[in-house]
């Protein structure tokens, strides 16, 4: 196959996810899979891994098939407090199958706190395991304004690229 056709063969996919922060002080905060050193932590139904999600929504995406929520739907009560690393690896499993292959993930965390920058490394090094490509995790701070900046809820936004199966 020439350059170009291979080129044909990218596809790119976005995720977003957001989940507001409890107020209960012993609610983990895991983000990528790492737990966080925070005063509270994300509330949703599984264990509210905003960067799982998304990632899981980018791959999904790209390989056209739908977010998320459609294999894994938050009305689902077996999947209360399921954990979202498992949930993402099940999400590239059913990518691979259908013969996409992962390229590499790149992921914003949006948050006023903690500061995540000692998490980075742990959390690039799991998700890039889970996913078996790169991925780049970054953070960055509302700087105080909005319901993210009030340390109301964390967002993280993801874009996978992926090549699809030859046809």
């Amino acid at each position: 196959m020439t350059a170009a056709g291979d080129l044909r063969r990218l596809r790119v996919g976005s995720g977003f996810d957001l989940h507001p922060l409890s107020v209960d002080p012993g609610r983990k905060f895991l983000l990528a899979g790492v737990e966080v050193a925070a005063s509270n932590g994300p509330v949703g139904h599984s264990d509210a891994d905003a960067v799982c999600h998304a990632i899981a929504d980018a791959i999904l995406g790209a390989a056209g098939m739908g977010g998320i929520g459609d294999h894994f739907p938050a009305s689902d009560p077996t999947l209360a407090g399921a954990d979202s690393v498992e949930l993402l690896a099940k999400c590239v499993g059913m990518a691979e199958r259908a013969g996409f292959e992962v390229i590499n993930v790149d992921s914003t965390v949006i948050l006023q706190a903690p500061r995540l920058a000692p998490f980075r490394a742990a959390m690039e090094s799991r998700m890039s395991e889970v996913v078996g490509a790169p991925v780049c995790v970054k953070a960055k701070s509302p700087e105080g304004v909005g319901p993210l900046g009030e340390e109301q809820a964390v967002v993280c936004t993801a874009a996978a690229l992926l090549l699809a199966p030859r046809l």
